[in-house]
């Protein structure tokens, strides 16, 4: 018995070793990877936080509403007609998930993309509001405004092979709701790239519609990690 374990100690041993050649066989550094592999799950913080002063108001509230205002430019591509639903839908859903994930004590919940539709359809007038006058109205603590221009999905100049390629300059102004209104908290700017690696994806290989979905998660996911905690293995690649 001793004898077989000393045996599966000796491969083990050599197989970690075996793939560390490997790794430095490829130009990186085998203690850096090592460390990677063990820190990969630390948690990022966020860099603007969805969250009450301490000694606030609201200090002692469960629950952080969230008010999401997505704008596309006007002239952006006829692909992009439906973005700002899609990007609220989807950050809806991946906010509350990454909170959750770090058992956060206060819940964050997102005023729901159906009820700001029907806010706009019920007031015509929404555009000559500010986001903090919504934001007030709809009874939330925190807006997000979301500025996107110079969308695209595709390479420019690529000929009839189309490659996909998607970009987009992305400014997001934050507001925090008050019993005055509300205020301009602070604002920061994402040139989004998708997909960050190098690999060619040709429209023959997928659909329009296929890319553009990785291509508005991986941008939701942008945009949710500089507001909440988040792991660093939990990243954008594909």
């Amino acid at each position: 018995m001793n004898q077989n374990r000393s045996k599966l100690a000796t491969w083990y041993c050599r197989a970690v070793w075996a793939g560390l050649v490997v790794v430095a066989s490829i130009g990186c550094n085998p203690l850096n990877t090592i460390a990677f592999m063990f820190a990969k799950d630390e948690k990022v913080p966020a860099r603007y936080p969805l969250a009450f002063a301490k000694d606030g108001p609201k200090k002692d509230k469960d629950e952080v509403q969230v008010l999401l205002l997505p704008h596309v430019a006007p002239g952006s591509a006829p692909a992009f007609f439906n973005t700002e639903r899609e990007l609220a839908a989807e950050l809806a859903r991946v906010l509350p998930e990454m909170a959750k994930e770090n058992k956060n004590k206060v819940k964050l919940k997102i005023v729901s993309p159906a009820q700001v539709d029907k806010f706009k359809a019920a007031n015509s007038n929404w555009r000559k509001m500010t986001a903090a006058e919504v934001g007030q109205k709809l009874g939330a603590d925190f807006v997000l405004e979301i500025e996107l221009s110079r969308l695209r999905l595709y390479q420019p100049d690529t000929g009839m092979e189309r490659i996909y390629e998607g970009r987009a300059e992305v400014t997001v102004n934050i507001y925090e709701i008050d019993a005055d209104g509300g205020k301009f908290k602070d604002s920061y700017p994402i040139s989004f790239a998708h997909p960050r690696d190098r690999m060619i994806r040709s429209a023959s290989m997928m659909s329009e519609s296929e890319f553009k979905k990785q291509y508005i998660e991986n941008l939701a996911v942008e945009i949710a990690h500089r507001h909440v905690d988040h792991k660093a293995s939990n990243a954008i690649g594909r």
